[in-house]
């Protein structure tokens, strides 16, 4: 912490001697406004500790780190593009922190609202769960209209052409969604549905979030269910199955499957945790012991791989794509059309969420539809104006 208001104080100091003014030093300073309360209450939180209580460290998740290097790499290559259209590097960082700051706020909104029941705790226990933006928790979509809303504001404020800023940064908001998906795939949400055809598969280990989600469908246990929600009739048991050595047969009505964590004093707290299984039935109660559940998930579509190397695929074709219409704003609809069709797409091989409003269109295609259609209107609309675009991108 110490450390942190150190290099803010020298960082200050250089900034101050360099002439910048108080609107830039603001915008470029909020990384650490944001790191100070993040050493002040989220870090402490977080920090793993042994059974006993002994503390092991702060734990670096793959989540974070890749959603970081994304945010960086966004703003990079962005920084590349403005430096040949004459914009200061400073600008770009100064844009880039503001809407890395409003997407992870949007992104996480969006997330904690509908996943709401899933926090455990009251109050200041509730908040931290909230903050713990490394475990994985950020909607896409979210982080879209936070970083746009933050981007106007910036836009605004130093007085750059809105059109034009989104044209430029949209091809660093994909390369940042590339790395954000690999992140997704290391921390196991924003998973595939169960894949049996000849095609790549990948297995999640034991306490997965995809594991966990399998288990409380009855997949993982060797179950097959008449209906996709629970109670339910089981209507076939693999008699190879967790579910069979048990006595579970055919015809049973299965209301609940509670998966649990098994007690254990000397488990390593970085390691997969060995789970249990209780089964409720119409008339009885099942419990499946470690020792004879699946140590992995069944093998699911790698829908995290699919998706980065789609923004991956966007971004290249944004970056190649920039120079070439002769109105401003062109760029950044083609690609939230083309994103919005994609991510439409890979929704059918996602099983993490369920369909919403009465379809089955799950809550990110029914956002798709409504920004595909929204960035249909937008070509047209800009397609009308005069021709003629604020930077030379050429």
């Amino acid at each position: 912490m110490g450390l942190t208001f150190l290099v803010a104080l020298i960082w200050l100091v250089f900034q101050v001697r360099a002439g910048r003014n108080q609107s830039e030093i603001f915008s470029s300073g909020l990384m650490f406004l944001i790191a100070i309360p993040l050493f002040l209450f989220v870090l402490p939180s977080i920090e793993q500790r042994w059974p006993d209580g002994t503390p092991i460290g702060l734990p670096i998740r793959g989540y974070g780190v890749l959603v970081l290097t994304g945010l960086l790499s966004g703003i990079g290559i962005s920084s590349v593009r403005g430096n040949r259209l004459g914009i200061s590097t400073d600008t770009i960082i100064g844009l880039g922190i503001w809407m890395m700051l409003g997407g992870v706020v949007g992104a996480r909104l969006f997330f904690v609202v509908q996943k709401w029941d899933t926090f455990q705790g009251e109050g200041l226990d509730r908040l931290v769960e909230i903050l713990k933006l490394t475990e994985g928790g950020l909607v896409i979509y979210g982080g879209i209209f936070g970083g746009l809303a933050t981007a106007l504001y910036y836009c605004y404020r130093h007085k750059m052409p809105v059109l034009s800023v989104a044209d430029l940064v949209a091809p660093g908001f994909l390369i940042g969604l590339a790395f954000g998906r690999i992140g997704c795939l290391l921390h196991g949400c924003c998973f595939g549905g169960v894949c049996t055809a000849d095609l790549p598969t990948i297995q999640f280990p034991s306490g997965s979030l995809p594991y966990q989600a399998q288990l409380e469908q009855g997949q993982l246990l060797g179950l097959k269910l008449g209906s996709k929600r629970l109670p339910a009739i089981i209507s076939s048991v693999d008699p190879q199955s967790p579910a069979a050595s048990v006595g579970i047969k055919p015809g049973d009505e299965l209301r609940e499957v509670i998966g649990m964590v098994a007690p254990s004093k000397d488990s390593d707290p970085a390691a997969s945790p060995e789970m249990m299984a209780e089964l409720v039935l119409d008339n009885s109660k099942k419990r499946i012991f470690p020792e004879a559940m699946p140590s992995k998930s069944l093998p699911v579509h790698p829908s995290q791989i699919y998706a980065a190397i789609n923004a991956l695929l966007l971004c290249l074709v944004l970056w190649f794509w920039q120079p070439i219409p002769q109105r401003d704003g062109v760029v950044f609809c083609t690609g939230m059309l083309l994103y919005s069709i994609s991510r439409f797409l890979l929704e059918w091989i996602r099983s993490d969420e369920s369909g919403q409003l009465g379809t089955q269109f799950t809550i990110a295609q029914l956002i798709s539809l409504a920004c595909g259609a929204i960035a249909v209107i937008g070509i047209i609309a800009l397609l009308r104006r005069p021709v003629g675009r604020a930077w030379q991108w050429a």
